[in-house]
Formats: structure tokens, C-alpha cells, sequence
């Protein structure tokens, strides 16, 4: 935990220093009135500090305890799975699993917290719309540089360094203090749901991070829940491309609650695939 906070603090004074070199002090200024009205130079200063923020909070305090342990036995190692295929379910499930994943996302939505606790839902309210301006303005850019940008940030530097600290690092911790693989995937999986505080995307993040867990314990390659998460990230992001360049609204595909059998059937459809990726996976 004090790797994770000391490296996160380290990477992201760095990020900000570059972004002052590239951008100008003023940049901060400008940033700090809030996320509704941004503009490019804006956007490309938090992109980078992003990318620095999470190649210190994830990636380099992953591959660090990784090494620390060498010497006894690595938390994760870095080999692809010897079932080529096996990555072909991974995208299958994933996909499969999206329907369930966006009705989730709007039961989570409508979450309700008891009255006395009025005060608490509200903050969360506006803790979560915060957010959501600043993903919004990220995803919201029509350019193949934004987009690139994007495809590195959310989709390849999210996926390898959130895997490799919550699967590779903590997983496999838990699972040795507790003895109970099932019991450590979902501990990991509130874990990895939590420490974005995006209270509202709680429950659909929570179980994307389960799947991904199942699909490590289950594959034992790193490499699978990171495909996993990447294809899951960089779908909304293509999808999201697409809408701005044809002008359309982020939310042009906006679930519903009378979607209900779709989603239905895409658990369904996942869960088989995921049960035949386990019993794939382990015949070897």
C-alpha cells in the first residue's frame, strides 16, 4: 500500500511538472474552474496527467512488488497462455457479457440510499457528475490523435496496469491469506470497484473486475483479464469515436429497462462461454 501511494504521489508531481513545461503554469488556472467547458490545450494537459498518474498508481508499483518477490515466488509472471485460443474466448465472453454490463450500469444508476443518508448520496451525486463531464470531454474529442491518445490511456495503460496491480498483485495475495480463491476474486473485484469512487458504476464495475478475476484464475496468464479489460474499455471508446464524428449525442445508445431480455440473454450466453473457457483452460 505505501509502494502504491508513494509511487502515485512521485508519478503524478512528475506528470504535472511535464505538463507545466509543455502547457505553462496558467494551464493549472484554467483546469480548476471545472471540467464543463474545456478545450483541447485543457484536455491534452489532464490526458497526460493521466497517463502519468496511472503508470504510477498501477504499473510501476505492480511490476515493482513483482520483483521484490522474485526471489521467493512472483506474485504474477509475464507468459502467455499456452492456449492461443483461450484468447478468443476472452473477447468472446466480453462481448457476449455487454448487454448485462449496460443494464447494470442503469440499475446501479438508480440507486437509492436511505434518507438519513441524504447528505452522503448527495455529494456522491456530484462526485460522479464531476466525473462524468471530465469522461464526457475526454471521449467527446473528434480527432485520430485524441482518439489514439484514448485507445493508450483508457484502453492499453488502464487495462495492463489495473490488471497487473488488482489480478497479478492482490489477487493472488488474498489468495494466500485467505485460502479461498472465490472469497479473494471478489474481495479483489469491491477492491478494484472502490478505488475509483464512481459510486454509481460501482456494481457494473465490480463484476467486470469478478469476470476478469475468474478469467486469470481460470486461464493463470496475466494476459487474459488484460485483453479482457482492454477490449471492454476500447469498445466504449471506438463506439464513442463514432458518435462524435457522425454528430450524434455520447448517449445515443442508451440502455433501457425494457432491454431486460437482451441482457438476459447475454448473461446467459456469457456465463456458458465462461464456463467453457474454464473447463478449456484447465484440459491441458
Amino acid at each position: 500500500m505505501i509502494t502504491v501511494f508513494v509511487s502515485a504521489i512521485v508519478f503524478s508531481l512528475i506528470g504535472l511538472l511535464v505538463g507545466i513545461g509543455l502547457y505553462g503554469s496558467e494551464i493549472l488556472s484554467m483546469v480548476a474552474n471545472g471540467f464543463s467547458h474545456l478545450n483541447e490545450k485543457e484536455l491534452n494537459f489532464i490526458s497526460l496527467s493521466q497517463i502519468f498518474s496511472a503508470t504510477g498508481t498501477f504499473v510501476f508499483p505492480a511490476l515493482l512488488l513483482n520483483r521484490i518477490e522474485r526471489n521467493k515466488e512472483p506474485y504474477f509472471n509475464l507468459s502467455f497462455s499456452s492456449k492461443k485460443s483461450a484468447y478468443l474466448f476472452v473477447v468472446g465472453i466480453i462481448l457476449a457479457y455487454a448487454p448485462f454490463f449496460e443494464l447494470t450500469i442503469l440499475i446501479n444508476e438508480h440507486m437509492k440510499l436511505p434518507e438519513f443518508m441524504s447528505g452522503i448520496e448527495k455529494w456522491m451525486r456530484i462526485k460522479e457528475d464531476e466525473t462524468g463531464l471530465l469522461t464526457n470531454a475526454l471521449l467527446s474529442r473528434s480527432s485520430i490523435g485524441a482518439f489514439l491518445t484514448n485507445v493508450f490511456m483508457i484502453g492499453i495503460l488502464a487495462a495492463v496496469g489495473e490488471e497487473f496491480l488488482f489480478r497479478g498483485c492482490l489477487q493472488n495475495i488474498l489468495v494466500k491469506w485467505i485460502g479461498n480463491p472465490q472469497v479473494a476474486i471478489w474481495v479483489t473485484a469491491i477492491i478494484f470497484s472502490a478505488i475509483h469512487l464512481q459510486f454509481y458504476g460501482f456494481l457494473p464495475r465490480m463484476l467486470i473486475g469478478a469476470l476478469c478475476g475468474y478469467l486469470y484464475f481460470f486461464g493463470k496468464s496475466i494476459w487474459l483479464p488484460i485483453l479482457a479489460h482492454f477490449v471492454n474499455n476500447v469498445s466504449a471508446i471506438i463506439i464513442a469515436f463514432y458518435l462524435t464524428r457522425t454528430g450524434k449525442p455520447l448517449d445515443y445508445y442508451e440502455t433501457t429497462m425494457d432491454q431486460w431480455p437482451l441482457a438476459l440473454m447475454s448473461f446467459i450466453v456469457g456465463t456458458i462461454l465462461l464456463y467453457a473457457y474454464r473447463k478449456h483452460t484447465l484440459n491441458k
